[in-house]
C-alpha cells in the first residue's frame, strides 16, 4: 500500500514551524488563504498609515514655508526684510557730498545726518610710533668663516660589513668628517644603533669598538661583550680602503684591525661637490646644485653664481669671496652691482655637508639676524620702557653671557608696557607703537642710561637722539557745525573710526585746516554735507524677494489642492514591495503620493485667503506702483512686479509705498478711513493658518492639522496624529488577530500530520505482513 501524501523532503516554514511532511500538503499557502480576510484588513490599515503619513508631510511643507515666511517678512522684527520694520524703510542709507567727502565715510540714522555738517579735519588719530634707521645689511648675507684648506675623511657613503653568531650586519657611514676621530665616534653612534639580541640589549656598538686619531688613523677591535667561545668578524666593507684598512676578513681582537695605508681625504671643494643648497629670493624658493667637478672654493664661488643666475634671473644675486675667507651674497640691481636693498634672500635648506662647509645655516638671509649674539652681563639685561622694568635673561656661550635681538623683542611684546615691536622684512626696520590708542599712547624710553640705551639703538637701530624724547600718539580731531547754530565744535577722539550722535564716521584724510587754524568756518562751500535716504535697492530687493517668496507658497498650496489623485496608485504593500526595485518603489511612492491633498477644505480656505490679500482698492493702489495680480486664472492670484515703476515709486514717495504694504484698517490722526495692507492681510493669514505659539486651541490651522517642528507641543497634539493613533491600535488587534488565526490552523494542521503518519505507520506495516 503506498504512503498517503508523502514527500522526499522537507521545507522551511515561514510561518512557524514545520508542515506537510506527511500530508504533502503546502501548509503556508493554505494558512495564508484561510487567513486571507484578516490579512487584507491588515493591509488596509497599513496602506491608510501610509496615506495619512504622506498628508501630514505634504502639509508640513506647506506650513514650513509659510512659517519662513512669516518669519522673514512679517512676524520677526530683527529680521532685515520685515516689512513691518522703519529700519527697512527708514531713512537709513547716508550718503556724504562735497568736494571733501571723499576724506570720510559714514553710516548711522537720519537724526544724526540732518542734525550735522563736517567743516574740517584736522588730525587724524594715531598711534604713537617710533621706527628705526634701516639696519646695516644693505642687502648682503654673509657667511661664517669658511676653513678652506680643511680636509674631510671620505666616507659618506661607505660601508662596514660584520658577521657575529652566523648572523651578518652592515652600516652605511653617513657623512664625511673633518678628522679620524670625529669619524670614528659618528661610525660608533652608528653601530650603536644596531640592535644584535633585543632580549639580552646587545648592540653591534658593544661587540664592536672603533678608534680614530689624526695621526695615526683607525683601529677597530672586539667590544667587551663578545660571549665566550662565539667570534665578532670584520668581514669587508667599501670603506675599508679609504680608511686605510686592508681589504679582507678578519677575526677582531683585543689589539684590533689597524690602519695600514693612507686614510683617503677630500678637500673642503670636493666635500661639498655635488651637495645642494635651496635660496628663496623674494618668496620664490630654488634648489641649487653645487657642480660635481669643484677643486677650489672659487669653483664653490663660481658653481653658486651660475646656478643662482639661471633660477633666479642674471644679474640679480651677486656671489663673492671675502679675503678673510667668507662667501657674501649680494642683491643687485641687474646691469651692474648697485646694491638692492629691497630684495629678499634667504637660505631655506640644504644638504648638512654643504650648509656646514660653508659656513652656512637655514633662515640665513640678507635681513636682520634675530638670533645674533648680543654679549650682557651674567645677570641679564634690564631697561626701562614707558616707566616699566623689563628684563631679558641671559644665556651662557663658552664661558660669555648673552641675549639675541628674538629675546628682546619677545620680553618688550609679552610685558606691561603696552607697546609692540614688529620688524618689517621689506624694510629692513623695525617699528614701536604703543598699544594705546591716540594721545594717550607713548612711547618713552627714559630712565635708561647711556650703556642701557646704547644697547638697544645697536640691536634695534634707533636714533639715540629720538630716544631721548617722548613720543605720544595724536587724537583724531573733527570740526562740526550743528543745524540751528553757528558754532564750531571741534570733536576729539582717539580712533579714526568713532561714533558721534547716531553717526558713525571712519576718517581717510585731513582737510579745511592750515597750520593748525580752521579756514573760513562760516563758509561753508568745502563743507562735507550728510544726507539720509531711503535704500531704495535694498527695498527693490527685499520686495522682489517677497513676490517670489509669495508666489511660491500660491504655487505650493494651489498645486495640492487642484492635483487629481491616481487611485491606481496606492501605497505598496511589505509584499509588493519584495517583488520590485530601490528605483521603480521610489517611482511609485512619488506617485502615490501625488493629489492626496486634492480637495482639502483647510486647504481652500487658504487658496482663498491667499487670493484676497491684495483686492479691491487696494489692487488699484498696487497697479499705481508696479505691482499687479496675474491676469491668469491658473495663477490663482499670483503677483507680477513692473521694476521701473517700482522704482519710481520708492523714489519719489517711499511712505506712500510703505502704507500699502503695513497699515491697518480704522482711522488715522485726522479721521480719515484707513486699510489694511498686503503685509498686513498676509500676517495676519500666516497667523489663522500656522500661528506657532499659544496654546493649541489658538494655533493656527495647518499646525492644529498636522503638526510642526517649529511648535514641539503640536508634534503629538494634531488630527493626523490623532488619526495615526488610532489605525496604529486598529493594526495591533489585527496583528493579534492574525497571530491567533495562524495558531488555530497550525494546531488543526499538526494534528492532521499526525493522523495521517500513523496510517502511514499502519500501512507499512500491513504492507511488510503480507508480503506486498
Amino acid at each position: 500500500m503506498a504512503s498517503v501524501g508523502s514527500l522526499s523532503s522537507s521545507t522551511s516554514n515561514s510561518i512557524r514551524g514545520y508542515g506537510g511532511l506527511a500530508s504533502g500538503l503546502d501548509r503556508d499557502e493554505l494558512i495564508k488563504g484561510m487567513t486571507l480576510g484578516t490579512t487584507s484588513k491588515l493591509n488596509q490599515q497599513e496602506q491608510k498609515k501610509q496615506k495619512i503619513e504622506w498628508m501630514q508631510e505634504a502639509v508640513r511643507a506647506i506650513s514650513d514655508k509659510m512659517i519662513s515666511f512669516h518669519g522673514k517678512y512679517t512676524e520677526t522684527l530683527t529680521s532685515s526684510s520685515n516689512l513691518f520694520s522703519s529700519l527697512l524703510w527708514g531713512r537709513n542709507k547716508i550718503t556724504t557730498s562735497g568736494a571733501n567727502s571723499k576724506y570720510v565715510s559714514i553710516t548711522g540714522t537720519a537724526s544724526g545726518a540732518d542734525a550735522m555738517t563736517i567743516l574740517g579735519i584736522k588730525q587724524k588719530a594715531q598711534n604713537a610710533s617710533l621706527s628705526s634707521n634701516k639696519m646695516a645689511s644693505n642687502g648682503v648675507m654673509t657667511s661664517e668663516a669658511i676653513q678652506k684648506d680643511q680636509t674631510y675623511t671620505d666616507l659618506k657613503g661607505k660601508t662596514l660589513d660584520f658577521k657575529y653568531d652566523d648572523k651578518e650586519y652592515s652600516i652605511e657611514i653617513g657623512f664625511d668628517f673633518t678628522d679620524n676621530e670625529l669619524a670614528a665616534k659618528a661610525i660608533q653612534g652608528q653601530l650603536n644603533a644596531v640592535m644584535v639580541d633585543e632580549e639580552a640589549k646587545i648592540k653591534l656598538g658593544d661587540l664592536v669598538k672603533i678608534e680614530g686619531d689624526t695621526t695615526d688613523g683607525f683601529t677597530i677591535k672586539k667590544g667587551d661583550k663578545v660571549e665566550s667561545g662565539k667570534e665578532i668578524t670584520l668581514t669587508g666593507g667599501t670603506a675599508l680602503t679609504n680608511m686605510g684598512i686592508a681589504d679582507a676578513s678578519v677575526e677582531l681582537n683585543d689589539t684590533g684591525v689597524k690602519t695600514t695605508g693612507t686614510v683617503a681625504t677630500q678637500t673642503l671643494a670636493q666635500y661639498v661637490s655635488g651637495e645642494t643648497l635651496t635660496f628663496s629670493y623674494n618668496g620664490a624658493e630654488a634648489k641649487i646644485q653645487i657642480a660635481n667637478d669643484a677643486k677650489s672654493l672659487d669653483d664653490v664661488r663660481a658653481s653658486l653664481q651660475k646656478e643662482l643666475n639661471a633660477k633666479f634671473g642674471e644679474g640679480r644675486i651677486l656671489v663673492e669671496a671675502t679675503a678673510d675667507n667668507k662667501l657674501t651674497f649680494k642683491t643687485t640691481v641687474p646691469g651692474g652691482t648697485e646694491a638692492d636693498t629691497s630684495s629678499i634672500l634667504k637660505v631655506t635648506g640644504g644638504s648638512n655637508e654643504a650648509l656646514s662647509a660653508l659656513g652656512l645655516s637655514g633662515g640665513l638671509s640678507n635681513r636682520t639676524n634675530f638670533d645674533e649674539k648680543i654679549e650682557v652681563k651674567q645677570d641679564g639685561y634690564k631697561f626701562k620702557l614707558n616707566g616699566k622694568e623689563i628684563e631679558v635673561k641671559a644665556y651662557e656661550d663658552g664661558g660669555k653671557y648673552y641675549i639675541t635681538r628674538k629675546d628682546l623683542v619677545n620680553a618688550i611684546n609679552s610685558s606691561d608696557a603696552n607697546v609692540t615691536v614688529t620688524y618689517q622684512e621689506a624694510a629692513d626696520k623695525f617699528t614701536f607703537t604703543s598699544k594705546v590708542n591716540g594721545a594717550s599712547g607713548v612711547i618713552d624710553f627714559g630712565g635708561n642710561d647711556d650703556t642701557t640705551k646704547a644697547l638697544l639703538s645697536n640691536a634695534f637701530g634707533l636714533d639715540k637722539t629720538e630716544m631721548e624724547k617722548e613720543v605720544r600718539g595724536d587724537d583724531a580731531i573733527v570740526a562740526v557745525k550743528y543745524a540751528g547754530s553757528d558754532q564750531v565744535v571741534e570733536l576729539r577722539r582717539d580712533s579714526n573710526t568713532f561714533t558721534v550722535d547716531g553717526l558713525t564716521m571712519s576718517l581717510k584724510g585731513t582737510f579745511g585746516y592750515e597750520n593748525g587754524i580752521l579756514v573760513n568756518p562760516n563758509d561753508e562751500t568745502n563743507a562735507i554735507e550728510i544726507n539720509a535716504s531711503v535704500d531704495v535697492d535694498k527695498l527693490m530687493d527685499t520686495i522682489k524677494s517677497f513676490v517670489a517668496d509669495y508666489n511660491a507658497i500660491v504655487d505650493l498650496v494651489n498645486g495640492e489642492l487642484t492635483t487629481k489623485h491616481d487611485r491606481d496608485y496606492d501605497p505598496l504593500t511589505s509584499d509588493q514591495k519584495g517583488e520590485l526595485s530601490e528605483s521603480e518603489i521610489s517611482k511609485w511612492e512619488t506617485k502615490a503620493k501625488e493629489g492626496l491633498l486634492y480637495g482639502d477644505s483647510d486647504l481652500r480656505g487658504l487658496s482663498m485667503d491667499l487670493r484676497v490679500v491684495v483686492s479691491g482698492g487696494l489692487l488699484t493702489k498696487f497697479e499705481e506702483i508696479g505691482i499687479n495680480l496675474s491676469s491668469s486664472y491658473s495663477d490663482n492670484g499670483k503677483l507680477n512686479i513692473d521694476e521701473s515703476k517700482l522704482r519710481a515709486a520708492l523714489e519719489t514717495d517711499p511712505e506712500s509705498v510703505q502704507k500699502l504694504f503695513t497699515s491697518t484698517a480704522g482711522k488715522d490722526a485726522e479721521g480719515n478711513e484707513t486699510f489694511n495692507g498686503l503685509a498686513t492681510n498676509l500676517k495676519n493669514v500666516m497667523n489663522k493658518y500656522v500661528k506657532t505659539i499659544g496654546s493649541m486651541e489658538t494655533k493656527g490651522i495647518l499646525i492644529r492639522k498636522a503638526g510642526s517642528k517649529s511648535a514641539a507641543q503640536s508634534l503629538t497634539q494634531n488630527t493626523y496624529y490623532d488619526q495615526l493613533t488610532a489605525i496604529d491600535k486598529m493594526i495591533d488587534k489585527l496583528k493579534a488577530r492574525l497571530k491567533t488565526e495562524q495558531d488555530r490552523y497550525i494546531s488543526q494542521f499538526s494534528t492532521l500530520e499526525t493522523m495521517i503518519a500513523n496510517m502511514n505507520s499502519q500501512s507499512s506495516y500491513l504492507s511488510s505482513m503480507g508480503g506486498y
